[in-house]
């Protein structure tokens, strides 16, 4: 049975109008990274260590040769030229993964490959090249003085047993499992990754399988469901898209309900206050906590955060506006970075860089606006050019956006040229950017 309406509630909300570092941080304050889970370091990618990594061995664990050479003494090799070259016996060879016990008198060599043992007595790897390889048998002359103390990497160049490697909450990057494994860690400890309905709601929205309606001017394709389900991904969460719902009371609620054991739920669209914004009534007679609802900014002004009582825990609520851009960006905003903190990350912003402005962008609001801008390398730095019309309908500028140009409150106009601030997206610039 569909609950009874709680419309006096619904009709007393008010806005909050929060500026959006007071939101996001209102939103983080809620984060509690999810409970660890062992997995195996190949499948850890993405995911945040729940435990600290300290080596159980150093690395390398003796003096090694930087290439494929001669381990030599440096005296004894001190002034050999292409005229003066110095010829010394060569009494072993040392191969990676050997142990030579060999050890280096003077007026000897020993050669040796990259990554192997330097004997002992021995000081200096000579390169292959400076030498005449054994021309020859038994004796290799050194033409070249100028690798004499070096290309001998030294023992716990890279760890020590008993170093702390890696802390709670530094993200897995394949960087990462390559440490991991020369730890001799198969298996990590990691944070649990976040389950997220996503659910588009109005009767206009199509799928691409009713895209005839959209030719027709009969519907609008929901581009907020499959964009969304794909930043969810790519934030290393997992999303549940739940579908479109139409704007009708109980179809919400089952909805809704069905994504009730997922740890976040998103909404798209019904955030404002008109007649058919239906989903802030529905999360009222389901018993919604709400947070907060408006923050000063464009796009995105009608974004809410709050929570659901679900079996004797909370689900968190993002109410998302239904307009593309304005989905996007407040899900890149403040859906993104709470991900990563439930998945226990420490490092959960985006990455801003300076650049200059590329166009002449003017703001009528004392907002916060996030403008969509594709970014150049230049010789004089990275310019942001505006992806196009920055209308919050509209989606093609997203896809050529590599970042959001922030103006802040108080700035009326950006003249080209002037520097501002932009948080890097997932784009990468071109070589062809370079100018």
């Amino acid at each position: 049975m569909t609950p009874a309406p709680r419309t006096a509630d619904f009709e007393r909300r008010t806005a909050d109008w929060l500026d959006v570092d007071a939101a996001r941080a209102r939103v983080l304050a809620r984060a509690a990274a999810l409970d660890p889970e062992r997995v195996a370091i190949g499948e850890a990618v993405g995911r945040a260590l729940a435990e600290q990594v300290v080596s159980s061995a150093t690395l390398p664990p003796w003096d090694n040769s930087a290439m494929d050479g001669y381990a030599v003494r440096a005296e004894d090799v001190a002034g050999a030229s292409p005229d003066r070259p110095v010829a010394l016996d060569v009494v072993g060879v040392a191969r990676a993964g050997q142990r030579t016990e060999t050890t280096l008198g003077p007026g000897q060599a020993i050669r040796i490959m990259t990554g192997a043992p330097v004997p002992p007595g021995a000081d200096t790897v000579v390169r292959v090249e400076d030498s005449d390889a054994e021309a020859e048998p038994g004796v290799v002359c050194v033409r070249e003085g100028r690798d004499r103390g070096r290309h001998v990497r030294g023992a716990g160049r890279d760890m020590h047993e008993g170093e702390v490697l890696l802390r709670p909450g530094h993200a897995i990057t394949p960087g990462a499992v390559g440490l991991l494994a020369a730890a001799g860690r198969d298996r990590v400890l990691v944070h649990g990754r976040p389950t997220v309905a996503i659910l588009s709601t109005g009767d206009e929205l199509r799928t691409a399988g009713r895209y005839e309606d959209v030719r027709a001017g009969l519907g609008v394709p929901d581009s907020n469901g499959p964009m969304l389900t794909a930043m969810v991904r790519a934030a290393g969460a997992h999303p549940v898209p739940l579908g479109i719902a139409e704007d009708d009371r109980a179809e919400l609620t089952r909805l809704v309900t069905t994504g009730a054991e997922c740890d976040v739920l998103v909404t798209v669209g019904g955030a404002s206050m008109g007649d058919a914004d239906l989903v802030k009534r529905v999360l009222d007679e389901l018993g919604f906590e709400q947070d907060f609802w408006r923050v000063k900014m464009r796009p995105g002004s009608p974004f809410g955060f709050g929570a659901l009582p679900v079996g004797g825990r909370r689900q968190h609520v993002f109410s998302l506006p239904g307009n593309p851009a304005s989905a996007f960006v407040t899900f890149e905003i403040f859906a993104r970075p709470f991900l990563l903190a439930l998945a226990g990350h420490l490092r959960v912003h985006r990455r801003t860089v300076l650049c200059r402005s590329a166009d002449t962008i003017r703001v009528p609001a004392p907002l916060t606006h996030f403008h969509r801008v594709s970014l150049s390398e230049t010789a004089d730095g990275l310019v942001a050019r505006l992806t196009g019309s920055q209308g919050s309908g509209l989606v093609s500028g997203l896809a050529r956006a590599d970042g959001l140009a922030v103006i802040p409150p108080g700035v009326d106009v950006v003249e080209p040229g002037d520097p501002v601030r932009v948080v890097l997206l997932d784009g990468t610039l071109e070589p062809g950017d370079v100018a």
